[in-house]
């Protein structure tokens, strides 16, 4: 299996597995902490070359060489260090550098092309989905292309009924980029809640109406 992105999920797990071992076992001992921390940053930047994911699996098949040339150039000493854990923690650290830069490439071409269209709403951010709401929160944020007037709407479960639950709230977006800007005073706060669906829905169409009227 290989996730969105051209990672083999196992890789991927590895790399995670990796990075959640590494820190543990060496925080009993400031010392390697440290050292830790600042070779995983080394041998990061190392990685800097793999300008894609494809790059960067390709060059899992060189991580020893990868963490042993980072830590010459760098002047570090990698004893009572493990390697393999220092490598598969920068691996996973420039994983989700990538992924970021991909994710953020991919929101651009959207709002991009939805400008082009002509289209009013463009979905900018998402994260979960329908089929895990019930596990994890489902949430997503539309943009109106033309103010950067955000949407942020959630389905997600009670915690302490199970049963569905919705909200509402209004987010400043840059309408070049969809980032996010600071929430107004008069805003902070502000998110309406349902547990009825009709009801959910209906205000986020009479939000978008205003949104589209001002």
């Amino acid at each position: 299996m290989t996730i969105p992105g051209g990672v083999p999920a196992a890789l991927l797990s590895d790399w995670k597995s990796a990075e959640e071992r590494l820190y543990p076992v060496v925080m009993v001992r400031p010392d390697l902490y440290e050292r830790s921390v600042r070779m995983v940053r080394a041998a990061v930047d190392e990685l800097a070359g793999c300008l894609d994911v494809p790059a960067l699996v390709d060059a899992w098949g060189r991580a020893a060489e990868i963490v042993h040339r980072a830590a010459t150039e760098s002047g570090f000493d990698l004893e009572g260090l493990d390697a393999g854990l220092i490598a598969g923690a920068a691996f996973s650290m420039r994983y989700r550098e990538l992924a970021v830069a991909a994710s953020r490439s991919e929101r651009l071409q959207r709002i991009r092309d939805a400008a082009d269209a002509g289209e009013p709403w463009v979905r900018v951010e998402e994260i979960g989905s329908r089929e895990t709401a019930g596990m994890v929160p489902w949430t997503w944020v539309e943009m109106h292309v033309p103010s950067g007037a955000g949407l942020r709407q959630t389905l997600e479960a009670d915690p302490m009924t199970g049963a569905p639950r919705y909200s509402l709230e209004v987010v400043p977006l840059d309408p070049g980029t969809g980032d996010r800007l600071p929430v107004p005073a008069d805003l902070v706060g502000i998110e309406e809640s349902f547990t009825d669906p009709t009801e959910w829905m209906a205000a986020v169409e009479a939000k978008r109406a205003q949104i589209e009227g001002t």
